[in-house]
């Protein structure tokens, strides 16, 4: 088995709150990451939501993936992989306020793999394609905050 961890990071021009609400806003997520094509609620808890997600796995197949949210109100989001196509995948948002108009947003994942679908998913993970990906989150979840910021302000 392989893992392969990644961490970015960038700063969003708007207050933590924001942020925090686009990442909880999850029925959003099919319209502003342009890999998911899905995502269906199953069961929700005070702080915990097992969702159906349909998301194209790195350009291989579109599959389901049963994952679960976990929110730690106002600063962080965990995103577990309950079933799917890795042994073990796992992404976060963490938010650290940087004033009162900006956050610092760090994106990671740790991802375990086996088998061929292993191997062919760390290739992808490897060669930049996983990085890209969470850049273009990273740029989905920013873009959304600060077009809620905007209207807020009006």
């Amino acid at each position: 088995m392989r893992t392969l961890r990644l961490v970015i990071a960038t700063i969003v021009n708007a207050p933590a709150e924001h942020v925090y609400a686009v990442l909880t806003d999850l029925p959003r997520y099919p319209k502003f990451f342009r890999y998911m094509h899905d995502l269906r609620i199953l069961e929700q808890n005070d702080h915990t939501v097992l969702a159906e997600v349909v998301e194209d796995m790195f350009g291989l197949k579109v599959m389901k993936v049963l994952t679960k949210f976990i929110f730690n109100p106002p600063f962080k989001l965990t995103i577990e992989q309950v079933k799917g196509p890795f042994v073990k995948a796992v992404g976060w948002f963490e938010l650290e306020p940087q004033g009162k108009e900006k956050t610092r947003v760090v994106h990671g994942a740790e991802i375990t793999a086996d088998g061929l679908l292993g191997s062919l998913g760390m290739m992808f993970l490897k060669n930049g394609i996983a990085k890209a990906r969470m850049t273009e989150e990273l740029k989905a979840v920013k873009r959304e905050a600060e077009m809620l910021r905007a209207e807020a302000k009006q």
